[in-house]
């Protein structure tokens, strides 16, 4: 599941798809979460449904359209998840996603899959600056959590309520969102470097 609802206020446009080495930050993040060849993969939208829909025309993404992508993340959360249910009611393990992470790649996803077979936790999360946060990998035990959240709690709560059940993988780069234009011209600078 990837989130690619939100207003993005702070960069004035849709950050998702500002350019990353010849492709937009959301195709990337596309084509790396397409390598590990998952079930589905679920892309919900917002404020920028539109230009998202333009750009990103591919059979294997289903787009999802959050109605309430101004009340927050736990609503996009809860979409996705029950689009993909939906779509795969067998699934096990669900990937959370933003679309603004663009240095987002497949060895961080399949090392964060190799922790969770093992050690069998039902959360593994990816650890930058001290702080547990996405991408996320959620055991099947979570999804009726996913599909609860609502307003601005987002997946984080549920990280939160259960510590003893999350392993981490290190990815420091995930550190870099991109929020203002500021953001993005340093990661522009760290992707010349």
């Amino acid at each position: 599941m990837i989130l690619a609802a939100g207003a993005a206020s702070r960069m004035g446009k849709a950050k998702m798809l500002l350019p990353c080495n010849g492709q937009s930050i959301l195709e990337h993040i596309i084509a790396e979460l397409k390598a590990l060849q998952p079930q589905a993969i679920c892309l919900v939208t917002g404020k920028y449904h539109e230009a998202i829909s333009q750009t990103i025309n591919d059979q294997a993404i289903t787009l999802v359209y959050n109605e309430q992508w101004n009340q927050g993340m736990g609503g996009s959360v809860q979409t996705g998840m029950k689009a993909l249910l939906q779509q795969c009611p067998d699934l096990d393990l669900v990937w959370i996603v933003v679309g603004d992470q663009p240095f987002l790649h497949r060895s961080v996803l399949q090392e964060m899959l190799h922790r969770q077979q093992q050690t069998q936790k039902g959360i593994v999360a990816a650890q930058y600056n001290g702080v547990k946060g996405t991408p996320v990998l959620f055991g099947a035990g979570y999804f009726n959590a996913l599909q609860k959240l609502s307003g601005d709690k987002g997946a984080r709560v549920i990280l939160q309520e259960h510590p003893e059940d999350i392993a981490t993988v290190a990815f420091p780069e995930g550190e870099l969102d991109i929020d203002t234009p500021e953001d993005y011209e340093r990661f522009l600078r760290q992707l010349n470097q």
